[in-house]
């Protein structure tokens, strides 16, 4: 009875003393960047060491893992994740299976937030009146724009900047440029002619794009979008488009022949 009394001891103290002497710890992550991070944690125990992983997601269920290297030391290791969202908070956890038959431990959850979002540019980008017009920036910049052409050439495809970045939705601030460098301008912020000779985007060369048919939506190809200055002026198509452009307009205005198509237009991609 004594021996077996020592040997029981002797199994479940060493299973005590091993937990014991086990330590998985979640460090700060670092190398943190729009889409990547590397994840930190450091190990130590008696007993050996197997299966060494961070769990990572948008919340305390994580969903992903990623194997920490070098494995099965003792001290410090670390984990590469990628293709990750930008301007984000992610969970993340250091989780080691010591040799069975010894149960899972794990470090506590800690965040990280990644980098902010840069611009997200779009190509190619062109924009039609309710008259089937397309705004052109004469010259392809360093000169006035219009709303009088009739096809689609280099003069009127355009650079659109999503200074928010990501997704193209409704209330984002974009910058738009032509193909040889130049930004729309709303001179004063708005109020007066619309150009495109500015070699620098600040705030005269800043617009809201609006979808007034479907706030807060994403932006697709073939919706019809308003542009609007940092002043509160809408870029507008005189007559709907076969003459100048301007950034005149203070509301989306509408009427029964062409209902608010002056100050909207369509895009597309």
């Amino acid at each position: 009875m004594n021996i077996l009394k020592l040997i029981l001891f002797t199994l479940f103290g060493s299973t005590f003393l091993a937990h014991a002497g086990t330590q998985y710890v979640t460090q700060a992550a670092s190398n943190i960047t729009e889409t990547s991070a590397q994840l930190n944690g450091y190990s130590a125990s008696t007993i050996g060491l197997s299966g060494e992983t961070f769990d990572y997601g948008l919340t305390t269920n994580y969903g992903y893992s990623a194997l920490a290297t070098p494995a099965g030391i003792n001290g410090p290791v670390s984990a590469q994740i990628a293709n990750l969202e930008c301007g984000t908070e992610y969970h993340f956890r250091f989780r080691g299976d010591p040799k069975p038959p010894r149960t899972t431990i794990q470090g506590e959850d800690l965040t990280f937030t990644t980098a902010p979002c840069g611009p997200t540019i779009f190509t190619n980008v062109s924009f039609e009146t309710g008259g089937q017009y397309y705004f052109v920036a004469e010259n392809n910049g360093g000169n006035t724009v219009n709303a009088n052409r009739i096809a689609i050439g280099p003069w009127e495809r355009f650079n659109l900047i999503d200074v928010n970045g990501g997704n193209l939705f409704d209330g984002d601030t974009i910058h738009i440029q032509t193909a040889t460098g130049y930004y729309f301008v709303a001179k004063q912020g708005g109020g007066a002619e619309l150009n495109a000779n500015r070699t620098v985007a600040s705030i005269w060369e800043t617009f809201t794009i609006e979808l007034p048919n479907n706030p807060g939506a994403l932006i697709q190809n073939g919706d019809k979008v308003a542009l609007k200055s940092i002043n509160g002026h809408y870029i507008q198509a005189a007559g709907n488009g076969g003459a100048g452009a301007n950034v005149h307009a203070t509301v989306i205005g509408c009427n029964a022949t062409y209902p608010c198509s002056w100050e909207m237009f369509k895009i597309i991609f």
